[in-house]
């Protein structure tokens, strides 16, 4: 079953990434209770817009049905990673230079022990192998390797803000 859905997420994210401007964010494929369903998330520099799900949902539901991908009865949806997205690739991470995220980090202490810890701060810098984070407090340099999740934060806009306390 696992190299069948490998198979079927392999095809789904060629197939919406040649015909559509978007860029696959996440593909899952899962069994719930006795129902499978199929969630594609798709993503862009400019956002995604339900007008933009939509139009990925008609073309790849179009083309599963052409290509009888998968035989089973499933339930598609497709969806933006949303603004609080986790950041999973490294293009999320360069999106996210200079915006706020919550860190879950977990790493091994001297003493064996395994340390978690969780805080915000402004993402300053990314490498495939490490990040430099912005705290209240200081300027940090921390493996990537050391990140167990990485989420980004919404802050509203300045200017919003501002205008809903003049009124």
């Amino acid at each position: 079953m696992e190299k069948e859905t490998e198979r079927i997420i392999s095809n789904i994210r060629k197939f919406v990434e040649d015909s559509f401007p978007y860029e696959i964010y996440d593909v899952t494929f899962k069994k719930l209770g006795k129902k499978k369903v199929l969630e594609v998330f798709i993503d862009s520099p400019s956002g995604v817009t339900v007008d933009d799900c939509e139009k990925v949902s008609r073309g790849l539901s179009d083309y599963l049905d052409e290509v009888d991908l998968i035989p089973d009865a499933y339930t598609l949806e497709v969806s933006s990673p949303g603004i609080e997205r986790v950041l999973k690739r490294q293009v999320d991470y360069e999106r996210h230079i200079g915006k706020l995220v919550k860190w879950t980090l977990q790493s091994e202490g001297t003493d064996g022990k395994i340390r978690k810890e969780v805080f915000e701060a402004r993402l300053q810098e990314f490498s495939p192998d490490k990040i430099k984070v912005q705290t209240d407090k200081e300027l940090r340099e921390l493996p990537l390797s050391c990140v167990k999740e990485a989420q980004a934060v919404f802050e509203f806009p300045k200017e919003l803000s501002a205008n809903k306390r003049r009124r």
